[in-house]
């Protein structure tokens, strides 16, 4: 049997004794609470977790953004909350940024859909105030910050060589948009064998369909939790 899978079982195994004896039970279930699914299984190890804050830029978060969320400086309290307890306890953060080349040639047909992101002006070129981080968050020179040209956080990144390097196996979700950068990375690391949690409060998008896309993650491809659930997890698991 392949060392690599022995050994995350292995690890998974030691999580849910390690539950067993401190008394902790992970949330239900929010969205579909009809399903009987082991959640012991997708405990996060706080040893082996990362949190990534994808982008909470000025375009999609600051009311002056042209891509803003309505209700992006909302969710801002809670990722700092996390990035604080994350660096407490030495927990990787990781900043993505989505970012483009001043003449687009990294954007292709993602134009046709969004010709805001593409030349002549190219909104989220580096350097600009589109394309700075929200300037409320916390964040600080020693965290690992990702460019992306697209959607999906590990396409045209090293996103996936660090968290190779760092031994991350788990995954924390929070940013903008909900549906979009957040929801098509998270469903890509689900399918390279991450365990995800998304932060319902702690993820927002200019869409109307949070609600409908975080039903389904819940019923396909990760767990969803609150902020404070996701600290009272780690918490408990710590070594």
């Amino acid at each position: 049997m392949n060392k690599l899978f022995v050994g995350r079982k292995e690890r998974i195994e030691r999580l849910k004794e390690r539950a067993k004896q401190r008394g902790y039970t992970p949330p239900p279930l929010k969205y579909h609470p009809e399903i009987k699914r082991d959640l012991t299984e997708l405990l996060l190890d706080p040893e082996r977790t990362a949190l990534l804050v994808i982008d909470v830029q000025n375009a999609f978060t600051d009311p002056k953004g042209k891509l803003a969320a309505p209700d992006g400086p909302a969710i801002v309290p809670n990722i700092n909350k996390l990035v604080k307890y994350c660096r407490e306890h030495n927990i990787p953060i990781i900043w993505v940024q989505e970012t483009n080349r001043e003449d687009g040639s990294d954007i292709g047909i993602m134009a046709k859909f969004w010709p805001i992101l593409g030349p002549p002006e190219t909104y989220l070129k580096e350097g600009s105030w589109a394309w700075q981080l929200y300037p409320e968050l916390d964040a600080r020179p020693e965290d690992i910050y990702i460019k992306k040209p697209k959607y999906i956080a590990f396409w045209g990144s090293d996103l996936e060589a660090i968290l190779k390097s760092l031994g991350v196996e788990h995954l924390i979700f929070t940013g903008i948009c909900t549906d979009i950068c957040v929801g098509t990375t998270m469903i890509y690391a689900m399918h390279l064998d991450y365990n995800c949690v998304m932060v319902r409060d702690a993820t927002t998008t200019f869409t109307k369909h949070k609600e409908a896309f975080l039903d389904n993650a819940e019923l396909l491809w990760c767990r969803v939790l609150d902020t404070d659930e996701v600290i009272a997890e780690l918490e408990a698991l710590k070594p």
